[in-house]
């Protein structure tokens, strides 16, 4: 059984073997590098030889099949009926014999994941508010016109030149809209394992319940256990980082520990007025 299931991974990383530089995909996108991949995703950089423009490739990933293909066209429908500077353009949507390709506008820009991990940057508490309402801005577009991010992590956000973007809208649905079904691969291997996928509901709440994470990541890139004597100890984020009390109460109601935000208009309000009363150092 295991060695099935080692051939079952060798042969799931061929088939996701990515495009090499200079391959041209769609007789049009020539690719320049990779720069991402998801479960169900890869991501390119590629020159578009008809407009001479950088653009990004998304291609579903071979081994997920017509799931990850599905997938790909609802993300492209969603972006299709988006307009924001700060949210990629939908450009162009093809296939060929094996995969869908969704080729949108390339946004550039460092993610908070880089500038925390590599970059070393440190968010206080003003400056982290401030962030997060450029975040909100984007995802209360994003809900005004009946969608849900549901993947509001920190390599999704870019920083460019002072403003934030938005990429991957991968798990993106309509609110309300029910999870996909996928079928379980392989339902015998391993015995009385199920491959069923556990999605978030379409609601507003998830994308608050996300920015809430997000903003514990910034709090966090501040936080030095060897300046806190009681490190050693395991300790929740209430314990461990010195919030005032007004985004203590803050972000447990975006993670749903307190009374929770009715909607993400409600938040932004409250949002507004704390970020206003706390201005970040200049």
């Amino acid at each position: 059984m295991r060695f099935l299931s080692n051939l079952g991974s060798f042969i799931n990383a061929w088939r996701d073997y990515p495009a090499e530089d200079n391959t041209v995909l769609g007789s049009r996108y020539t690719v320049q590098e990779m720069i991402g991949e998801g479960s169900y995703g890869i991501i390119y950089q590629c020159r578009d030889q008809q407009s001479g423009h950088v653009v990004a490739v998304k291609q579903s990933r071979p081994s997920k099949g017509d799931y990850a293909k599905e997938l790909l066209n609802r993300e492209a429908a969603i972006i299709s009926s988006l307009q924001h500077p700060q949210i990629p353009a939908y450009l162009d949507f093809f296939t060929d014999s094996r995969h869908s390709y969704l080729v949108m506008s390339y946004m550039d820009g460092d993610t908070l994941e880089d500038l925390i991990f590599e970059h070393g940057m440190k968010y206080e508490e003003a400056e982290c508010l401030h962030i997060a309402l450029q975040l909100l801005e984007l995802v209360r577009y994003l809900h005004e016109q009946g969608y849900v991010h549901l993947d509001l992590r920190i390599p999704n956000v870019l920083f460019k030149d002072g403003r934030i973007h938005l990429i991957d809208f991968g798990l993106a649905r309509r609110i309300g809209e029910p999870p996909p079904l996928r079928q379980p691969v392989r339902k015998k291997f391993p015995r009385g394992s199920s491959s069923s996928v556990q999605y978030k509901e379409s609601k507003e709440s998830e994308d608050l319940r996300d920015i809430g994470h997000f903003m514990l990541f910034m709090l966090y890139s501040a936080y030095d256990p060897d300046d806190d004597p009681s490190a050693v100890e395991e300790r929740s984020w209430q314990e461990e980082l010195q919030l005032s009390e007004e985004v203590r109460e803050m972000i447990k109601r975006l993670m749903q520990l307190s009374s929770p935000y009715s909607d993400s208009l409600q938040f932004m309000n409250e949002l507004q007025t704390l970020a206003n009363a706390k201005k970040p150092p200049l």
